[in-house]
């Protein structure tokens, strides 16, 4: 072993060493987790990775709020799920993760983002669809619009919607797109098709992942659309066609038949009116226009009118009210066909004549008869009066009829003859007289009826006979009782009824007429009505029970013809109370003395002339009216007046000391009468009262400098009735001596009279409030005029007051403006407005008079204004903030309040002052930025996107104002999800925001790219942006955008024919075929030529420049180089157009190298570092040997080579390494074109200048050089080789004799170049060659 290698060895060690007790080392892929949402409980989520180059082994645990949602063996550090995880609910959990072994703990953050399960299926929202569509609505008009919200992320929250079905049966009706618009996709007939239809509408995502199995959740709703008519059909006759028969001869009126049509348009159905257009024969028959029935109008005869079998035909019109949509009156018209029928149209009928001069005109038709019998009339005898005569114009049998008689009084009477052919007279005689009594029935109605046998639908004329009875007086007025008894009230009124007596008599006419007269003629206080019989009153005046109490009469009724009737009267008179009762005396009088112990005694007396021992006779006593009644007492049935005891003469309400009493006598009569008589008492006085002051203290005022100035009042009252006793003297005892005056005021001339002190300041002295005194105490006394005088004193305390004259003044700084921050962060008193006065004695209050709301300097004019309820204002001037009402910036920005201070004190000049306070709303920063709809998911190409390009639009509101309001945007995170799931935190520092814009109240900006994109990266950043506003404290929100990359791996070259400039202008036609085939957004990169200097002439078609773009799909997935020609293959046609246009091959371009296993070699390297150089120097030494031995085998092939000559030589070229030699044990060298004739020039002297070493890197680039030297050298074809994805061209000369050949190793490359193109396993396309090689 060399001495290097024991050092290499010993470094190792070392390393080891140091190594040994380090710490745990997480995986470098371990701060941010993807963990899918729908992971069930106890299900593994990740692993916690951590590695020990001592292998020592290591414990695990995790700490944090969202650790709860986990469960970790700390052994093996796998973490299953504890609870259940809703990424709608919380998207991103935050722990902290923990790994121990000996040699220390490590910790690190990890973020747990939980991928998007589609868990979540479509909400309908705004349910229920409900709408009305008119039948005309036109094609493709959008109905109404569905709206759904699905929580879930990408494809599993993108929702697609589709009609399930449709009621009635009507699939392709209507079509719903997938903006969620319902349209119509035909036509609508309210009448043809259906009224309404009934829509089951499915919506469904895309469709992910959800408990391990793909997933599509969906939803269904119904939505009803009601099909509303419109005017566009003409009327319908129903029942068509009309044809019907009438008889002849049919009643004016007579309805024939009913028409009828509806609006074509049901759902309209408008009024239909109906009317005659034509009629052959015209005026026979109307129509209804309302009701469409054909009536008769004329009378007609068929035998007259029609031939036989005659059809009348009407033209009729149905019209509706109202115009369609075209402005016209829809009409339709029917024809009707009437055909008229012969009938036995003739019945027979009654005149009222004499057979031999009848006129049988049928205006002399009668159907009625009348005469009169006497009552009682005989049996068997014909009436006489009647001339009556039945005729049947018929002929034959049509012309028989019988007659009989029908009604109640049929059975009285008879008829003759029972049966008459065409024409005879007809005779009525009585069957029982005894039916014919006057008072029985005074008339007899009974009917003829003359039936016509041969006519059973039609048969009978009748006519009605009515017999009036006459009436004989065979009957006496006669009276119900023989006697009658009657009674009135003794005071009753002229023409007052006593009773009606009246008589019958069954007798009509002047043989039933009955008169009265009273018997006998002596009375005058009764009479009767001779009509009636009605007894009245005549003369009251006479009328007196206490002289006359019954009259005794006769009551006679006579007839017409003087026939009579009597019967007896008692009329008795009633009592009634009609006397008064009547004092003995007019008046009494009485005299006592004041609270004397005697007694009033007084015998009051009346009598009553009614009846004795009657009610109306009977007398009582009461006190009814008079001053201090409650006093005195009266016996109700002797009349006896008393006093109750001593009578106090100043507790009496009379001044004068006399009682008025009102005794009332009254019977006991209904209704009572009564009659009264006054009692007069006298009580005299005597002084047993003092006077008494109102108060004892009287305090009083009196403004300083006022002459003579009223003080006060002081009361004293004397209860004495007299005014010798009660008369008031006032006087100043002391206190006041010289200052003010007193004198005795008449205030109520009434009895009893009452008298006040009326206290003044002496008009000589002047009170002076500073120079005192302030206050005075006086001693007033008041003395009556009795015998003996009565004093009473009362004390006065006069205090002398400042005038207060002058206004308050507010405070200016406590007026001047305030700031008041929104939201109620300042509640309670925000301000004490204050006032000043400089009177002495003032008491202040402070009002709010108005409050004027403001908003950007506009006033709010509304009278609840919100601003009214913000603010108070106590009587002590504290303003104060409403707790019940919030302050509000948005709403107003600035208060006026009109304040008021009052002095109530003040009693001159003006005692109030006003101002305004004007209060400036603060606004708070209340309102965090709220992002507006963007497109959270874009494209990015990371080779087309240069810095400072705009990859996304952001854009966000904020409620508030002012620098509130000023939204700025910053990218405060970005992640790059590889397509592995895994993640990587990259600086945010990639992308950045651009200064915010105002447009309408939204701030937008746009995130641009700061630095330059990997474009090797494959996956998606996911790109955190906050929008913050100038408010502080700031308040933010955040929002994620999602930019899908499309990284280098999926660049496509496509080679052309043609040139830049001509590919440049065919670039549209090119990218719009290319889009057409592949259903994506080619985007290009880059448009080369192609060097081809060194190509042969003869060479058919070559490349002449290059077109490197990007397939790129909406959703941010792209189309790999080797799928595009198997795409281009299922659009033939658009190929062929890409052929025309100079395509020739499409290629990959994507480099190999691979940066994640970059990344892993190099740690790999770093572990065993040791190790690997160890092998590489072991390596490069048997590497070294086989190179030798290589060169001598190719020098050996040169040479082998060489000794070919022409003359041996097949058709077609010599290329060793092919199947195109003509030796063999020849050695494959290289796979390229030769011309025979040209020598390989193995033996060119230049050779010695050259490495025979195939290894060395510089031998190609040598070989050219020497080939640039020879001018008679020509330029061979130019060959596409493709390795391992990358793209290069070789130019291989045809070199003349004496050029060294092609160094092994560039050969070799050729060769495997060869053998890939034609085996397919490299660059998958249109591969154009122009040699045809065939390999070993």
């Amino acid at each position: 072993m060399s001495s290097r290698n024991i050092i290499c060895i010993l470094l190792l060690g070392l390393f080891l060493i140091m190594k040994a007790q380090s710490r745990p080392s997480f995986s470098t892929n371990m701060s941010v987790i993807y963990v899918p949402e729908d992971t069930p409980t106890g299900a593994v989520a990740y692993k916690i990775i951590a590695s020990d180059t001592n292998n020592n082994p290591i414990t695990y645990s995790m700490s944090g709020k969202d650790s709860a949602f986990f469960n970790l063996d700390k052994n093996t550090g796998i973490v299953t799920v504890a609870r259940d995880l809703d990424r709608e609910v919380t998207a991103t959990l935050r722990v902290t993760i923990y790994a121990r072994n000996k040699g220390g703990e490590s910790q690190m953050t990890q973020i747990i983002v939980l991928e998007d399960a589609n868990d979540n299926a479509p909400i309908f929202l705004n349910v229920p669809y409900h709408v009305s569509v008119y039948e005309n609505e036109t094609e493709g008009a959008v109905l109404f619009t569905v709206v759904t919200e699905d929580k879930d992320q990408g494809a599993a929250g993108t929702v697609r919607y589709q009609i399930m079905e449709v009621l009635p049966d009507a699939p392709y009706l209507f079509e719903i797109q997938q903006d969620g618009d319902v349209i119509l996709n035909g036509t609508l007939n309210y009448t043809g098709k259906s009224t309404f239809y009934q829509l089951q509408i499915k919506a469904s995502d895309h469709g992910g992942l959800y408990n391990g199995a793909f997933v599509i959740q969906n939803a269904s709703t119904f939505a009803i659309i009601n099909v509303k008519d419109v005017p566009d059909l003409d009327p319908i006759f129903l029942n068509i066609p009309y044809q019907t028969t009438v008889p002849e001869n049919s009643k004016v009126g007579t309805t024939v038949l009913t028409i009828t049509a509806v609006d074509g348009d049901r759902g309209i159905n408008d009024e239909i009116t109906y009317s005659i257009l034509n009629s052959k024969p015209p005026g026979l028959f109307n129509i209804t226009a309302q009701s469409g029935e054909i009536v008769v109008s004329h009378s007609f005869d068929r035998e007259e009118l029609l031939d036989f079998n005659a059809i009348v035909e009407l033209q009729v019109m149905a019209k509706e009210m109202h115009h369609d949509i075209n402005g016209i009156i829809a009409s339709a018209v029917t024809r009707v066909s009437i055909t008229v029928t012969d009938i036995n149209d003739n019945t027979p009928a009654f005149y009222n004549c004499i057979l031999g001069t009848c006129n049988f005109a049928e205006s002399s038709k009668v159907n009625s008869f009348r005469t009169s019998i006497p009552e009682h009339f005989s049996s068997g005898v014909p009436i006489e009066n009647l001339t009556i005569v039945a005729r049947d114009p018929d002929q034959g049998m049509n012309g028989s009829f019988t007659l009989s008689l029908q009604g109640a009084n049929a059975s009285a009477f008879t008829v003759s003859p029972t049966e008459i052919k065409t024409v005879g007279v007809v005779q009525i005689a009585v069957k029982d007289s005894d039916i014919i009594d006057y008072e029985q029935r005074k008339v007899l109605i009974f009917e003829i009826v003359a039936n016509d046998t041969t006519n059973p639908t039609k048969c009978c004329s009748t006519a009605t006979v009515t017999i009036d009875i006459v009436d004989i007086n065979d009957h006496s007025p006669e009276f119900p009782h023989q006697t009658y008894v009657l009674t009135v009230k003794e005071n009753a009124d002229i023409g007052t009824v006593v009773g009606i007596v009246t008589a019958t008599d069954p007798d009509s006419g002047p043989f039933g007429k009955i008169t009265y007269s009273l018997l006998p003629k002596s009375i005058q206080e009764f009479k009767v009505d001779n009509e009636t019989g009605k007894i009245t009153v005549e003369n009251n005046t006479l009328l007196d029970r206490e002289k006359r109490s019954i009259y005794y009469a006769t009551v006679q009724a006579t007839d017409g013809e003087g026939r009579k009737g009597t019967t007896s009267l008692e009329i008795v008179l009633e009592d009634v109370n009609d006397n008064r009762p009547v004092m003995s005396r007019e008046s009494y009088t009485a005299f006592i003395t004041e609270n004397q112990g005697n007694e009033l005694n007084i015998k009051i007396e009346a009598f009553d002339n009614d009846e004795v021992n009657a009610n109306n006779s009977e007398i009582r006593y009461a006190i009814v009216a008079g001053d201090d009644q409650q006093n005195f007492t009266i016996d109700p049935i002797s009349g006896d007046l008393r006093s109750i005891g001593p009578i106090d003469r100043e507790a009496m309400t009379s001044s004068d000391g006399k009682i008025d009493l009102i005794v009332k006598a009254y019977d006991l009569g209904v209704p009572s009468l009564s009659t009264t008589v006054n009692v007069t008492i006298h009580v005299e006085d005597v002084n047993d009262n003092s006077p008494i002051f109102s108060q004892p203290v009287y305090n009083a005022s009196v403004m300083e400098h006022t002459l003579g100035a009223f003080v006060t009042l002081v009361k004293a009252s004397d209860n004495d009735a007299t005014e010798i006793n009660n008369r008031i003297i006032y006087r100043i005892e002391n206190g006041g001596s010289g200052t003010f005056l007193i004198r005795s005021v008449l205030t109520n001339d009434a009895i009893p009279k009452q008298y006040e002190g009326n206290l003044t300041v002496d008009p000589a002295i002047a009170l002076d409030y500073d120079k005192g005194p302030k206050c005075y105490n006086l001693n007033v006394s008041a003395s009556d005029l009795g015998t003996p005088s009565n004093t009473a004193y009362a004390t006065v305390r006069v205090t002398v007051i400042d005038v207060n004259d002058e206004t308050p003044v507010l405070d200016p700084d406590s007026m001047r403006d305030l700031d008041v921050m929104e939201n109620n962060t300042e509640l309670g008193i925000v301000r004490n407005i204050t006032a000043t006065d400089i009177d002495t004695n003032h008491s202040l209050i402070y009002q709010l008079v108005s409050t004027v709301c403001y908003k950007s300097k506009i006033i709010d004019a509304q009278p609840d204004a919100p601003c009214h309820y913000w603010f108070g204002l106590y009587d002590n001037g504290s303003l104060y903030v409403n707790e019940s009402s919030v302050i509000d910036y948005e709403e107003v920005d600035q208060v006026d309040m009109t304040i008021r201070v009052t002095d109530l004190y003040t009693e001159k000049n003006n005692a109030s002052r006003i101002g305004k306070l004007t209060i400036h709303i603060v606004d708070a920063n209340d309102n965090r930025p709220v992002f507006l709809a963007l497109e959270r998911v874009s494209v990015i190409v990371p080779e087309l996107a240069p810095i400072s390009a705009e990859v996304a639009t952001v854009k966000a509101s904020d409620n508030d104002t002012g620098k509130n309001a000023a939204i700025e945007f910053f990218v405060v995170k970005v992640l790059f999800i590889f397509l592995d799931g895994q993640s990587n935190n990259l600086s945010p520092d990639i992308f950045e925001a651009s200064r915010s814009i105002l447009i309408d109240g939204e701030y937008t900006a746009t995130i641009k790219i700061k630095s330059s994109l990997d474009k090797t990266l494959r996956g998606q950043y996911k790109v955190t942006v906050e929008a913050r506003d100038g408010g502080n404290p700031t308040l933010y929100a955040s929002s994620d955008l999602d930019l899908i990359t499309v990284d280098e791996s999926y660049k496509t070259q496509l080679e052309f024919s043609t040139t830049p400039e001509k590919l440049q202008k065919n670039m549209n036609e090119i990218i719009a075929l290319l889009r057409e085939a592949t259903n994506s957004n080619p985007y290009v990169a880059s448009v080369t030529a192609v060097n081809n200097n060194k190509v042969q002439p003869l060479a058919r078609q070559v490349a002449k420049s290059i077109m490197e773009l990007y397939f790129v799909y909406n959703n941010g997935t792209a189309i790999p180089p080797e799928d595009i020609n198997s795409i281009l293959q299922f659009n033939p046609e658009a190929a062929s157009k890409l052929i025309e246009l100079g395509l020739l091959n499409i290629k990959e371009t994507t480099e190999s190298s691979n940066n994640e296993r970059l990344s892993v070699a190099i740690i790999g390297g770093l572990v065993a570092g040791f190790v690997i150089l160890l092998a590489i120097m072991v390596t490069a030494l048997i590497c070294s040997r086989a190179s030798y031995k290589r060169k001598i085998k190719s020098i050996t092939a040169m040479n082998t080579a060489k000794t070919i000559t022409s003359d041996i030589l097949q058709n077609g070229a010599v290329v060793p390494g092919t199947n195109k030699y003509t030796l063999e044990g020849a050695n494959p060298v290289w796979n390229t074109v030769f011309d025979t004739p040209i020598d390989l020039g193995f033996e060119d002297t230049n050779s010695d200048r050259a490495s025979v070493n195939s290894l060395d890197k510089n031998m190609v680039n040598a070989v050219e050089e020497t080939y640039a030297k020879k001018p008679n050298t020509l330029e061979g074809p130019t060959i596409t080789v493709e390795t391992n994805h990358k793209m290069t061209e070789k130019t291989i000369d045809n070199y003349s004799t004496g050029e060294k050949a092609k160094p092994l190793s560039a050969a070799l490359v050729d060769h495997d170049n060869n053998k890939e193109k034609e085996s397919g396993t490299s660059g998958a396309g249109l591969h154009i060659s122009h040699i045809k090689n065939i390999d070993i």
